[in-house]
């Protein structure tokens, strides 16, 4: 039986790193705004990390479950076309990556930030990490709960987003 306590704490390794997450997610959003841009801070309700062979669709990557008070302004904002550059701000804390994703549109200074957390080390992630060195890219994918699609990123780039969990 395992005493799930520790993580249940305020204090808590992972409670502390969620909380600093979301400090660091305004930090990013008031310092962009300052600068005049246009932010649409969001917290991912869910992440879960998707290999290829979880589905009939083959989608890998990392999808964001976006809760209805975002999902609509996320609809309204998010253009693949014109979001075209990322920054990923976060850290690994026990194989859980603690992650503000900044997806970029630097024509029109705005900007999506994107609050999450994840496990690197579930079964999942692993395969997920396989998929993604396989074909050389990391997607994300931003649903609704009831599974509607909201907007696709193509990182080429993705080492920051999918620490390798220790051994």
């Amino acid at each position: 039986m395992s005493d799930d306590s520790e993580t249940a704490t305020p204090d808590a390794p992972q409670t502390m790193a969620w909380k600093r997450t979301l400090e660091e997610m305004e930090v990013i959003a008031d310092d962009r705004r300052s600068n005049g841009w246009e932010v649409l801070p969001v917290i991912a309700a869910h992440t879960d990390t998707v290999s290829r062979d979880m589905g009939e669709d083959e989608k890998f990557g990392l999808v964001h479950v976006i809760p209805g008070n975002y999902a609509d302004d996320l609809r309204k904002t998010y253009d693949a076309d014109e979001f075209t550059e990322y920054l990923a701000y976060g850290r690994d804390v026990a194989n859980s990556m603690f992650v503000v994703t900044e997806f970029i549109d630097a024509a029109t200074e705005r900007s999506i930030l994107v609050a999450s957390r994840y496990d690197m080390a579930h079964p999942s992630a692993r395969k997920m990490a396989a998929s993604v060195e396989s074909e050389g890219v990391l997607n994300t994918y931003f649903k609704k709960i009831d599974g509607t699609i909201l907007g696709t990123f193509e990182h080429e780039e993705y080492e920051p987003l999918i620490e390798k969990p220790a051994p």
